[in-house]
């Protein structure tokens, strides 16, 4: 390893960004000179290879239209940098990858070429390198693969790069990125699913929560909302988070100024997260093993092909999804047109009454609604 590339590579381990790695065979090179400047520890949270393509499919939980391509390092790295967000609320994530196809000992049709994904919290970014046939050896691309991801993380993470990496006449680069400016822009452009605070200070972003999701607008939250969490939570034996989807079906956007109003109203022992999942087959996918508490109300609409556009295969289809991603429901009653109404007055099918559980009247019910309490912006 020549001086510039280590001095770069300590440069990397003195930033404050974790990274987590994913490279399909071309540029591991970086991940050994990754972990043989002192400091690794410090940076590198995790590295795979996943050389085979059953192995690939598994890590980026798809099969890929094609293994060499922008839109699989860019697969790659996203869920690289979703095992990162696992290890800790307060870490900076990168994740990244590279796939690619070099010389070989065997006549292959296409490029030698090389895809370099990086994906963090605000960022979306590829890098393509075309290769010109037999002008370098395997050994040459390779550490001309792996020096061009050490020098993106390098630029990324600190603004720019101490290490010039030079092609030849032969040979190119294209890149394409995009940086949001905001934590809120992320999640607006679905580059992030999800932002979780304690009360109005961030905790992080794309965290991972299983326990008790309480959704709604909470435009205003009032005394039923947390009395209902509290309760479920001890029904639950776990913890319940405020979810608010910034996205609504049939209305427009919340915007910054109402999204800050609305979180502004939790208290800091209170855990909030912001979605861009107005439904509940959206909310499963990032609630994983968690159960939604609802009112019957609600309920009622969710078994109802009515809300999804008078189809009944596809109201199976948004309660199947729920129940795949292994989530359920906890069901309080609600007062509509003057009657008191539990589950047990709302009609399930079959295939999905186990995933529905009943809060009794004697534990929980409380008549008040945000719309009513519209004008009055205290905790009632």
């Amino acid at each position: 390893m020549n001086s510039n590339l280590e001095y770069s590579i300590t440069r990397i381990h003195n930033s404050k960004t974790k990274l987590v790695m994913s490279v399909s065979g071309v540029g591991s090179q970086s991940i050994n000179w990754l972990l043989g400047v002192p400091g690794a520890s410090k940076t590198l949270l995790e590295a795979t290879i996943p050389y085979s393509n059953e192995s690939l499919n598994s890590y980026i939980g798809e099969v890929p239209g094609q293994y060499v391509s922008k839109t699989t390092a860019l697969s790659m790295a996203k869920a690289a940098y979703k095992r990162g967000t696992q290890y800790g609320n307060e870490m900076d994530i990168i994740g990244v990858s590279c796939t690619g196809a070099i010389s070989t000992n065997r006549k292959r049709r296409g490029p030698n070429q090389a895809f370099i994904g990086l994906w963090g919290p605000r960022l979306k970014y590829v890098a393509h390198l075309i290769l010109k046939k037999g002008e370098r050896s395997r050994v040459e691309e390779e550490e001309l693969v792996s020096s061009l991801i050490v020098q993106y993380i390098e630029e990324k993470l600190l603004d720019n790069s101490t290490l010039s990496v030079e092609l030849n006449e032969l040979e190119s680069v294209s890149i394409d990125e995009t940086e949001f400016s905001s934590d809120l822009d992320s999640l607006m452009g679905e580059h992030i699913s999800s932002i979780t605070s304690a009360g109005s200070d961030l905790v992080g972003l794309d965290k991972s929560f299983e326990g008790g999701i309480l959704s709604g607008s909470f435009n205003p939250i009032h005394q039923g909302h947390i009395k209902l969490s509290k309760l479920a939570s001890d029904i639950l034996g776990a913890p319940v988070a405020f979810e608010i989807s910034v996205t609504n079906v049939d209305k427009p956007p919340l915007q910054p100024g109402e999204i800050k109003n609305r979180v502004s109203q939790f208290e800091k022992s209170e855990t909030v997260i912001l979605t861009c999942a107005p439904l509940f087959a959206e909310k499963s996918g990032i609630f994983k093993n968690s159960t939604f508490i609802i009112g019957s109300d609600t309920a009622l609409r969710l078994v109802d092909p009515k809300y999804y556009d008078n189809n009944a295969q596809n109201m199976y289809t948004s309660l199947q999804k729920v129940k795949d991603n292994k989530c359920n429901f906890l069901v309080a009653g609600r007062l509509q047109n003057g009657e008191f109404n539990t589950i047990f007055d709302v009609a399930i099918p079959e295939a999905f009454i186990s995933m529905f559980n009943d809060i009794p009247e004697s534990q929980f019910r409380m008549d008040l609604s945000s719309t009513e309490l519209r004008n009055n912006r205290t905790r009632l």
